[in-house]
C-alpha cells in the first residue's frame, strides 16, 4: 500500500463512522468555544480544560513534544492531533466491532 493509500486509510477511520465524526465535532465545537472565551470575552474560567481532558492521553504527548514553541500553539495542536488519532482509534474498534458482528452472523 503507497503511503497516500495508509493516509487515506487512516482518515477514513477517522470520518467514516458515526462515532468518530460525532467526537471529532464535539471536540472542535469546545476547542472553538475555548478560543472564543480566551480571544474575546476575556473570561478567566478554566473552559480550555474540558476539550483537553475530552482528548486526554494523547493530547498531552503531542502537547510536550510542541512545549518548544512560545505561544499557545502547542495546545492548540495537541488538541487537534490527539483529537484525530483518538478518532482513528475510535474507528478502528468500530469497524472491529462490525468486523465480529458480520462474522458471528454468518452460518457455519
Amino acid at each position: 500500500m503507497s503511503p497516500t493509500g495508509r493516509g487515506r486509510a487512516l482518515l477514513a477511520l477517522a470520518w467514516n463512522n458515526r462515532l468518530s465524526r460525532g467526537y471529532l465535532c464535539l471536540v472542535e465545537f469546545l476547542a472553538c468555544y475555548a478560543l472564543f472565551e480566551d480571544f474575546y470575552l476575556r473570561a478567566d474560567t478554566m473552559f480550555y480544560v474540558v476539550p483537553m481532558l475530552l482528548t486526554a492521553p494523547t493530547n498531552f504527548l503531542f502537547t510536550v513534544a510542541f512545549a518548544w514553541i512560545p505561544t499557545d500553539a502547542p495546545f492548540y495542536l495537541g488538541l487537534a492531533l490527539g483529537a484525530l488519532v483518538n478518532a482513528i482509534a475510535l474507528g478502528a474498534l468500530v469497524r472491529t466491532v462490525r468486523r465480529r458482528r458480520t462474522s458471528a452472523a454468518t452460518p457455519v
